[in-house]
């Protein structure tokens, strides 16, 4: 089995494992002097792992004789068929401008907000080949209080220049435990964050069946090896479809629709989405969403987003201060070059008014708004129009500060066969008493309420897709005074909608969704 394990935590592959396996790769799990948050399960696991974008790395830090070779899923589909030359070009820029440095500062925002510094963040990820799911040397993890007993570990996760947040939560149980729902790298930082709250990890919870949550479920499971582990139905891996235990993951049991016999169910609701149709390529679209009864949370991983202001705090302020800039940038760079949906002049002549003797500069802070405005465009998109790039203002605005289904999944996921599954069981969701929302991704937890879930799903229950693809609602109040106005629904904008939109008909045509 070492022969398919890197020969250094450099990450360089030994012959046997090559890089270019598209069908499947090997594991390598190695034995290491078992501490207590550093156990293995077994002394010596081989686990062929298939892939769809052909190479995982993963290692822990200082640990090679660990370092896995894992496959992912077709989670990145939509963005490899959109954006194959913009990915290339910007992973390479991005890796060029930070020229693989490591940060040596982590900032951890407590329940007061005060930032501390910390360090161990190494944790080799190579995932996604040829599309790169970052970062790929190391992670920096923000913890946050949210409430009485509940906490948030997010990290980076990026794509090329595009980064969102990743977000793991950890209840305290009335039994004095942890319930950890969507476990992100266990970077040494991060295990160190989670220790210092001093309490055991009883339960570890797989939430989706999306390759980016589930990853790190085996490693973070060997650092606690007396929690038990619990997944959704329906796991899945492309082109083979093999078991979890083949990628590292040793479940005890699966999640169920309203299950009262789970170990926390006197604290925590669950509801199950989980089609019966599976989509093309095996696709599963599983998901459950938990309920905190005594902060009244709802707790989900991909099914809904709240798109902030402001960036979230583990986000690099000097990657979105270079995206806010009109030159040098190559995201704009590759949308005049390639006129994407004829926006080329747009872009080129917002880079020479830059250098125009009359301009002034923008501030830093502008840079960075502008930036994050455009990273949540292209992360939620894929590819928006160009002009909404140049100028993001009122593309941000229509997708900001409210609940929506994430125009992706809404797009390649939720909107063909399983629409009526979706909406059954966002109707059920909705019985909750719900005060605010915590998703994985973007904000969280943000008030929120069944009338935020039932108005974000409303979009699926249209009978004709292109309803919801008009211009989406402005900022201007009705004038019709409380309580007799309401929220507009969610609508996208068709033109940075375009390229999902395109898809989606492929996709339906071929049957696949």
């Amino acid at each position: 089995a070492r022969r398919f394990a890197m020969s250094s935590s450099s990450g360089t592959l030994l012959p046997g494992a090559p890089a270019a396996a598209s069908s499947l790769t090997l594991r390598a799990l190695g034995t290491t002097s078992p501490t207590q948050h550093q156990p293995v399960r077994a002394p010596c696991t081989l686990q062929p792992v298939p892939v769809t974008s052909p190479v995982i790395l993963a290692a822990l830090p200082g640990q090679p004789e660990r370092a896995s070779v894992i496959g992912d899923s077709p989670a990145l589909l939509a963005s490899g068929l959109a954006a194959t030359c913009l990915t290339a070009a910007a992973t390479a820029s991005r890796g060029r401008r930070r020229n693989w440095r490591r940060r040596a500062a982590v900032k951890t925002l407590g329940a007061e907000g005060q930032l501390t510094k910390s360090g161990g963040q190494g944790y080799v990820n190579l995932t996604g080949f040829p599309f790169p799911l970052g970062p790929i040397f190391e992670r920096r993890t923000v913890r946050r209080e949210v409430g009485d007993g509940i906490w948030t570990f997010e990290q980076e996760q990026s794509l090329a220049n595009i980064s969102v947040n990743v977000r793991m939560t950890a209840i305290r149980l009335d039994c004095g435990g942890l319930w950890v729902h969507n476990p992100v790298a266990p970077t040494e930082e991060c295990m160190q964050l989670l220790r210092e709250l001093d309490l055991p990890v009883r339960y570890i919870v797989l939430g989706s069946a999306q390759y980016e949550h589930k990853i790190f479920v085996g490693p973070f499971s060997r650092r606690w090896p007396e929690a038990k582990v619990y997944i959704v139905p329906q796991q899945w891996s492309w082109p083979f479809d093999l078991p979890s235990q083949l990628y590292g993951i040793f479940a005890d049991g699966e999640l169920k629709d309203g299950d009262l016999d789970t170990p926390w169910a006197q604290e925590i609701d669950q509801k199950l989405l989980c089609p019966e149709q599976r989509l093309g390529f095996g696709y599963s679209a599983a998901e459950c969403a938990f309920f905190h009864r005594k902060s009244k949370t709802m707790i989900c991983t991909d099914a809904l987003v709240y798109v902030p202001e402001e960036p979230p705090a583990v986000l690099d302020r000097n990657d979105l201060t270079y995206l806010g800039q009109n030159r040098d940038n190559i995201v704009l760079d590759l949308v005049a070059l390639t006129n994407w949906r004829g926006s080329g002049e747009v872009v080129r002549e917002a880079q020479r008014s830059d250098v125009a003797p009359a301009s002034s500069p923008a501030s830093e802070a502008d840079l960075m708004r502008k930036g994050w405005q455009r990273d949540a465009l292209l992360a939620l998109y894929f590819g928006p129009d160009g002009r909404s790039i140049v100028e993001p203002e009122e593309a941000f605005r229509a997708i900001s500060g409210r609940w929506l289904v994430g125009p992706v999944c809404y797009s390649l996921v939720y909107s063909g066969l399983i629409r009526q599954d979706v909406c059954d069981w966002a109707d059920r969701i909705c019985e909750w008493d719900i005060q605010q929302i915590l998703p994985c991704h973007f904000a969280g937890p943000v008030r929120g309420n069944s009338d935020d879930v039932r108005r974000a799903f409303e979009v699926l229950k249209k009978a004709d897709d292109k309803e919801n693809e008009t211009q989406a609602p402005s900022d201007t109040p009705m004038w019709l005074p409380w309580p007799f106005s309401q929220p507009e629904p969610i609508k996208y904008r068709p033109q940075d909608i375009q390229l999902l939109s395109d898809l989606r008909g492929i996709l339906k045509t071929l049957r696949v969704i």
